[in-house]
Formats: C-alpha cells, sequence, structure tokens
C-alpha cells in the first residue's frame, strides 16, 4: 500500500490516466481527448502522461485494447455449472447494470465511432470482436456439441448484433422489458 506521501507504482498510474482517458471519451468524445485534459483529469503531470503514451492515438488506442479486454473477459465462463449454465449466465452478463449506464453506453458508442473513423482504432476493434465471438462460438459448442463450428459461429455473430442493439436499446432509455426479452433471444438463438 502507497502512502500519500509516496508515488503511486507505475502500473495505477497508467490505470489512472486510462481511467481519465475513458471517462473525457464518455463525456466529451475525442474532442475531449488531449494529453493536457488527460493529465488534468487524472490528476497527474502532463510530462507523466506523455511518459506513458506517445500522442492521443496511443491514449485513445489503450483505452479502446483495455475496453475490449473488458468486453472479451465477459465470454469468461463461471467454474462449475453445466456448459448450457455458464452460457446462459455469460448472455445475461451484457445486461448487467453497470453496462447499461448512459457513461458507460456513450462511451460505447464513442470507440464504435472511432473505429470508422481510423485504422489503427478499427483494427483494434475488429480483434476484439473476433476474439469475443469466438469466446461465444465455444460457450455455445460446449452447451449445445452437435451443432458444427460454422454453426456455433453464426449463433455467435447474430447474438453480438442482438446485444448490441440492447446496449444502443438502453442508451435510448426504452422499456426494460425490451432489454429483457434481447437477452431472452440471445438464449434462444444460442440454444435452440
Amino acid at each position: 500500500m502507497t502512502s500519500p506521501a509516496s508515488p503511486a507504482p507505475a502500473k495505477d498510474r497508467e490505470e489512472l490516466i486510462l481511467d481519465a482517458v475513458l471517462a473525457l471519451l464518455a463525456r466529451h468524445g475525442i474532442s475531449g481527448v488531449s494529453i493536457r485534459a488527460v493529465a488534468r483529469a487524472a490528476g497527474v503531470a502532463p510530462g507523466l502522461v506523455g511518459y506513458y503514451f506517445q500522442d492521443k492515438t496511443s491514449l485513445i488506442g489503450a483505452a479502446l485494447r483495455r475496453i475490449d479486454e473488458e468486453v472479451v473477459a465477459l465470454v469468461t465462463p463461471d467454474p462449475g455449472g453445466t456448459p448450457e449454465a455458464q452460457l446462459r449466465s455469460v448472455l445475461r452478463r451484457v445486461a448487467a447494470p453497470r453496462f447499461l449506464t448512459t457513461e458507460y453506453l456513450s462511451l460505447r458508442l464513442q470507440l464504435w465511432s472511432l473505429a470508422q473513423a481510423h485504422e489503427d482504432f478499427a483494427a483494434i476493434n475488429l480483434d476484439g470482436q473476433k476474439r469475443y465471438r469466438a469466446g461465444l462460438a465455444r460457450l455455445i459448442r460446449a452447451a449445445r456439441p452437435e451443432l458444427s463450428r460454422a454453426e456455433c459461429d453464426r449463433r455467435a455473430a447474430d447474438i453480438d448484433v442482438v446485444q448490441n442493439g440492447l446496449w444502443l436499446t438502453a442508451l435510448l432509455g426504452l422499456d426494460k422489458a425490451s432489454l429483457r426479452r434481447a437477452v431472452e433471444r440471445c438464449e434462444e438463438i444460442a440454444l435452440s
């Protein structure tokens, strides 16, 4: 544990900076992200931001990679339980309250937009999406071993589309019943 007088460990400072980037992106979009704004939001010197990240592009790329890792982690099955129970648990995670906040959903929209605007961001986003879908496909295959690999991949892609629609619906503030039905639809796609 660090005392208030001692500097935070390097990893903590880097994470603090990334937290600031994500918060600025969610609130202000890409125009709100600069070395100075990130430093101010993180409570660190601009030089420290520059020490970890070369420029605005590397800041945003690191933030996008971090969010992709969090999303890929969603398809990590809980230990124990049947493959079907594990799959259902994973499919319900995208509707967890922490993912349905305006700040998180605004951030996701910003990151999706950035992926369309910059080839480096597009590559990061595509890699994360491929890994997420592959994780879903593995879970589907474990729960439904009679399905072909191609069918599991197709179902994982369809679920990804429904889940993205769920997040957009949540951001628009539409009824919670439609969110519940979207989760149920994902379970139908996976297990029918």
